[in-house]
């Protein structure tokens, strides 16, 4: 009787730790979240320059054939900000949204898990193209990216995210990689990216993810798959730019982050 009973205990011990460890959720995926082929890479940074048979392997396209810098289709076109139609050449400049305190630059270079981050080197920079005078949402090109297969900043949707989406009362998150171009006022649609590379977990993206302030700030922005249009805030996460629509159910779940600005900063060079 004591035998049985003490292995129910341990079967429930067990079935609990078992439980627990569930309950913890992981802002990127472990190793053992990661399929097979993406492993040796878990903790390589990776600059998503893949082979064209790894590309193959993966199910994606053959790279684009290689351009150089002064092609027009990758070279900045500088205009002068709100002129229509005209996509000014610029860097991110990244601010502590408490205090303004800079934090540098978002980064040309992406992570372990596809994603950007802040830079303060000199020269690795992220340079992108926008139209700062179009209103509403708006698609951000990237001109030195690591693959020009993604030449857009993009949302993608979180590895540990429920089915609710960014609201408030919610941990959920997206993160920002590279990937390419959505409809303005698309929902997130499944679409190859950066995230998905580094890590082979299939996740949706949206490019329309922000829009331009009389100041040139970019405030971030989202919607989820059900059509709605939430509050949204971005952050810095162990160097990861997310957003989010609840910074307090964040916080509590993944641990503190930085809340952050950011700043279009066009180059008339």
């Amino acid at each position: 009787m004591h035998f049985v009973l003490f292995t129910a205990l341990l079967a429930a011990a067990s079935n609990s730790t078992l439980l627990d460890k569930r309950s913890v959720l992981s802002f990127n995926p472990v190793l053992e979240d990661m399929p097979v082929v993406s492993r040796s890479n878990a903790v390589v940074p990776r600059h998503l320059e893949l082979t064209n048979a790894k590309r193959f392997s993966l199910g994606l396209p053959p790279n684009p054939p290689k351009i150089r810098a002064t092609s027009s289709k990758f070279a900045p076109r500088a205009g002068p900000s709100g002129r229509p139609g005209q996509p000014t050449a610029g860097c991110l400049k990244i601010c502590d949204a408490s205090d303004g305190a800079s934090l540098g630059y978002v980064s040309r270079t992406l992570n372990s898990f596809g994603e950007y981050g802040a830079t303060t080197s000199s020269g690795q920079e992220l340079k992108v193209q926008a139209d700062t005078s179009t209103a509403g949402a708006i698609n951000v090109g990237t001109t030195n990216s690591p693959d020009a297969s993604f030449p857009y900043l993009v949302g993608i949707t979180g590895f540990a995210n429920n089915a609710n989406g960014l609201r408030e009362g919610e941990f959920n998150y997206v993160y920002i990689g590279a990937g390419g171009q959505t409809a303005v006022g698309a929902t997130p649609r499944a679409e190859t990216n950066s995230f998905s590379i580094a890590t082979g977990n299939p996740e949706a993206i949206e490019s329309a993810i922000f829009v331009f302030e009389p100041s040139l700030n970019l405030s971030p922005f989202w919607i989820n798959g059900d059509g709605s249009k939430p509050t949204v805030y971005l952050g810095l996460y162990e160097n990861a730019l997310f957003l989010t629509g609840d910074k307090s159910a964040f916080t509590r779940t993944f641990g503190p982050a930085t809340w952050v600005t950011m700043t279009f900063e066009p180059d008339f060079n």
